[in-house]
Order: structure tokens, then sequence, then C-alpha cells
């Protein structure tokens, strides 16, 4: 079986409502799909996640990635060498997503051509994995509002809430997000980068109080004597993720202290860098979360799949729900979260499959 063609479409699907992080603000998936054909027959999917403010990388950039650099490399290859076709393309540099998307579909084409679910080809036995929902920053009540909806609509008893503005009303969204969904709901923080090392040690000290123990990336990460002062003054764990987009940059925050838990991102890192980073975490000790990119279906079926196959971060509850936040969805099957509960997809590879109707409906190159 050889590798034929690399198809890379972008589409775009509005969100039911604006989600905002100090980072930035997203109304809408942008994404890149990508299929690899074999010469055999079965296709490999994935998405790209563009996330311009955190990477750099934009629809088109991944699209002429994948066109200049990714599909020469790989067009003959046995697409069953995952590792080999990864040492492949190791040249290219950055490009984040599309590496991830590129690996994801390799491994998407393993379980099509075997009949098996990915996760079963990773080892998992097809658990259930629990669900973090990701509140917006915004009102104090309104997200304790929302969080009480979700709660009681899908039965969801995780949250991550988006800080990292102003640390009083960032306390006070905490808090009530707490009362809201009661001291039973596991509740922990994202920053985005949005405070100062020093303006984080103050928040996060507030924060602890309402049973918060994990704060993903607090402050700026260029500043590597603030994050390890923090790390070591808060009373929270401190979690990498844009920081650490890469096995090298996670070995790095791990071992200078900067972080003591990682958010695996698997559209980011794909399934074998993924599984790489995990073993890295457990050497050191670290946590490890399945994180999302804004994902949409595709992704959330990708990150379950993954996540599901490895005990370590199976036990923890996944940002896995993202894709309710999208207004539709380019596939046939939807998953839904019952009893704050995800079960991934019997279906071979990834489980998911394109509605064509949709992709024709959303993509934006033939308009």
């Amino acid at each position: 079986m050889k590798i034929t063609k690399i198809e890379a479409i972008p589409y775009t699907i509005p969100y039911h409502y604006p989600v905002i992080a100090a980072s930035g603000t997203l109304d809408s998936a942008e994404h890149v799909l990508v299929r690899i054909y074999t010469d055999e027959g079965p296709v490999g999917v994935s998405e790209a996640v563009v996330r311009s403010f955190v990477y750099g990388e934009s629809q088109a950039s991944i699209i002429a990635a994948i066109r200049l650099w990714f599909e020469p490399a790989l067009v003959g290859a046995d697409p069953f060498a995952v590792e080999e076709n990864n040492a492949r393309v190791s040249w290219i540099v950055a490009n984040n997503t599309a590496h991830g998307a590129i690996d994801i579909a390799l491994h998407d084409i393993r379980g099509k051509v075997t009949s098996q679910p990915s996760w079963r080809l990773l080892g998992g036995d097809g658990k259930a994995m629990r669900v973090t929902s990701i509140l917006t920053m915004g009102d104090p009540d309104e997200a304790g509002e929302q969080a009480s909806k979700i709660a009681s609509l899908s039965g969801i008893t995780s949250f991550k809430i988006k800080v990292g503005g102003n640390p009083r009303e960032d306390v006070a969204r905490v808090a009530a997000v707490r009362k809201a969904v009661g001291e039973d709901a596991y509740i922990y923080v994202d920053a985005n980068h949005g405070w100062s090392a020093e303006t984080a040690i103050r928040a996060l000290t507030a924060i602890a109080d309402h049973g918060v123990d994990l704060v993903e990336e607090p402050s700026p990460a260029g500043d590597t004597i603030g994050r390890q002062r923090l790390a070591q003054q808060v009373p929270i764990t401190v979690m990498a993720d844009e920081s650490a987009p890469t096995l090298a940059d996670a070995a790095r925050e791990l071992w200078t202290g900067s972080a003591r838990a990682l958010s695996i991102k698997v559209t980011r890192t794909g399934f074998t860098e993924s599984a790489k980073l995990i073993a890295l975490a457990e050497g050191l000790g670290a946590r490890t979360l399945i994180g999302s990119q804004a994902d949409g279906m595709v992704g959330a079926a990708a990150g379950l799949a993954f996540g599901s196959a490895f005990p370590r971060v199976a036990g923890e509850p996944g940002e896995l729900d993202f894709y309710t936040i999208l207004s539709d969805q380019l596939v046939v099957d939807y998953l839904e979260v019952k009893d704050g509960r995800l079960t991934p997809s019997s279906k071979p590879g990834i489980g998911v499959e394109i509605d064509e109707d949709k992709l024709h409906h959303y993509r934006i190159d033939r308009r």
C-alpha cells in the first residue's frame, strides 16, 4: 500500500457564541480537513486546527505546507510506517498542527485497513472518558449559569474556566461557577499567559480557596524565572500547554520546574508524539490531561480515541466537548456526551465519516 495524494480543504463553521480568552477571541472554527489517499482505497482523515495567535499558522499556511512539503515527502510511502513517515517530514520546522493532522490521518488509515478502532490499536479497551467543558471569560454570574446548564443537560461535572484578565473578576467567576456546580465538581483554570507572574501568584492564591488545584499557562512562558518562582509559590499545580508544543519544549518545562502537568492536544502533536509526551510525563511524575485546540468533532474523535487508550490520561477528565460550541459539524454520526462521559467509536480508525454535502457547504476554497 502506498500514499498517492494528500488533500487539504479549508472550511469555516460559525460558533454559537464567541469564546473569549486572555490570548484572543474566537467566533468560528477556521480549520483544515486533511485526507491522505492510498492506492488500495482507504483514506485517512483528520483536521488541522488554526490558532494563528498561538502558533502563527493560518488555513493558507497549513495548506501551503502540506502541498509544498508534506505531500511531496510522503507520496509513495507506506502509510503503515508511521515513525518512518514522521522522520521523513521532521525537517519541516514549526507547522505544529499540520504535523499533527498528518500523523492522525496515518493512524486513521491503519485502523481502516485492519478494521479496528484506533483506540484498540493503541492498546486501549474503549472505556468512556469523563468530559471537561470549557467556560469562556465574561460575566461571573453568566459563567455560573452556563456551567449549571451544561451540568444539567449533559451530566458534566468537570469545568475549565478561562481567566487571565482582571484578577478580581477572575476570582469572582471561579467563585460563581463553584457555587453553581457544587463542591463535588472538578474545576481548573486557564489564564492563556494573561497574567504576569506576580499577578498570577496573587490571583491563584485566592482562586485556590475555591477548590481549584490546577492552572494552565498562568503567565508568559518567556519569563522563565517568573514561571519557576510562580510554580514554587502557588498552592496550585501549573500545567503547560502553549509553552510546550513539542516533546523538547515539554521536557524543558517539566525539568526546570516551570510546570508539573502537561495538556496533551492531540491535534497539535498527533498520536505518535502525544504518546511520547505521556511517557515523558510519567517518567517525571507529572499529570497529563487531554486538552482542546478548539477542535471540531473530527478532532474531538481523534482526542477521544487516543485519550481513552492510555490509562494515565483516561483517568483524568478530557476537554472533549468543544465541538458543541460549533453551530454544525462535518461528520455523519455525532458524538454525544452522556452522564458526563464520551464513549469512543467502535468504527475503524478514529471513527468518523465526513458528510460530503456539509463539507461542500462550509469549505471556503470554492466560493
